[in-house]
């Protein structure tokens, strides 16, 4: 990691601070730039030792790595486009210009994969033209080697950089550039086939490469398709944006987390429980601080929503115990949030929200052993209770 941040810090523009927009554009671009000097040079070295030999798997290979350079350039076009501020048309900026360009890699390598299984296919039973053996040697082999090196680092360097600012599009370069190192090991064993005359494996080989880089086209445009379409925050970014708003003093609980993502910029919206005993202006001032800590630490836009909720009064922790013990029979991850209790002596009323899976399949279970555990306590109170659905990535997945 430490050659890539030198290559950064040596082209980065005077005032781009690591975490600004203009950092992260540049380290995509930057990415992409590398990427097209190293994929030109080697799509060269492929296309000359390719129609050399005569082999089909060694030209579509060069052809896919060609086409890591149409893939660059997409990847420099998006990340052009994303640093472009919000406007009338796009109030919310244009980060998903990005993921619009991982699902354009994906595309054009779908193309590239369809037209080389078409040529592999062709070379396997309809073609007359084998391999030139004799020009095989192990000179081309150790060639055609070397250049499965290079696409592996460029692999690591697309891989770093897209950790450091988090982008899927960077990722999507790498799993692009991993999958031309698999299919250039494909292209050795043709090679070798071929010299120990074994010549038709060459259009076995180019139906493996063909299928391996549609198969890369695939995680890639569901990674991006996923993206457009709003796939929930992980939970640990969730549990991050709990942490750091429950810092707030007066804010003593975090729920209904919504986040949608366009590039590097989040929008948060969430609840947070204050004691029901706040007055207006002091809960005014923990929403606020609450929206300023997380826009700061977040690079988000927050909006958050206040819930008052009971913390004293006798029967506060009574009521959160007795329905805690109910549902950790199903789930200890389970969490009471909203409670509210109407009356004291005696009880009237309790209301609570209890967030479950969107796949919650026991919600009629869990309200039966509630109201049963909480009958007996408080045989008179009425119980409300609102199940909300709570869908986080590691659950959809």
């Amino acid at each position: 990691m430490s050659f890539n941040l030198f290559l950064i810090n040596k082209t980065l523009p005077r005032g781009a601070q690591p975490g600004s927009p203009e950092y992260r554009g540049h380290v995509g671009v930057l990415e992409g730039w590398v990427s097209i000097i190293g994929n030109f040079i080697l799509f060269i070295i492929k296309l000359i030792f390719g129609w050399m030999v005569s082999s089909i798997a060694l030209i579509a290979d060069a052809f896919h790595t060609l086409s890591d350079v149409a893939t660059s350039i997409v990847v420099i076009f998006g990340f052009k486009v994303a640093q472009k501020p919000a406007d009338k048309e796009h109030p919310f900026g244009h980060g998903r210009a990005e993921t619009i360009a991982t699902l354009t890699i994906a595309i054009l390598m779908a193309v590239v994969a369809l037209e080389f299984f078409k040529g592999a296919i062709d070379r396997l039973f309809f073609s007359e033209a084998d391999i030139d053996v004799s020009k095989i040697d192990w000179l081309v082999i150790g060639i055609v080697s070397l250049t499965a090196l290079g696409k592996a680092w460029m692999a690591y360097f697309a891989y770093q950089l897209g950790e450091l600012i988090d982008s899927d599009a960077l990722r999507g370069d790498a799993v692009h550039h991993k999958s031309d190192v698999y299919t250039t090991l494909l292209v050795i064993a043709a090679l070798v086939g071929a010299y120990f005359g074994v010549p038709f494996v060459d259009g076995i080989m180019g139906v493996g490469v063909a299928i391996m880089i549609l198969h890369a086209a695939y995680e890639i445009a569901r990674e991006a398709i996923d993206d457009l379409l709003g796939k929930p925050a992980t939970t640990e970014f969730i549990q991050e944006i709990t942490t750091l708003a429950t810092t707030v003093p007066g804010a003593r609980q975090v729920h209904d987390v919504v986040v949608h993502n366009y590039g590097d910029q989040s929008f948060i919206s969430l609840h947070i429980e204050i004691d029901e005993a706040t007055s207006p202006s002091i809960a005014h001032n923990i929403a606020d601080n609450v929206e300023h800590k997380l826009a700061h630490d977040l690079n988000a836009q927050v909006v958050t929503h206040i819930d008052p909720v009971a913390v004293s009064g006798k029967n506060v922790n009574k009521v959160r115990k007795i329905i805690e013990k109910a549902i950790s029979v199903f789930n200890d991850q389970f969490t009471v949030q909203d409670l509210r209790i109407v009356g004291e002596d005696p009880v009237e009323s309790i209301l609570f929200e209890l967030p479950v899976p969107a796949d919650c399949e026991k919600k009629s279970e869990i309200e039966a052993s509630i109201r049963e555990a909480l009958g007996l306590a408080y045989e008179r109170a009425a119980v409300i209770i609102e199940f909300k659905a709570q869908m986080t990535e590691s659950q959809n997945n």
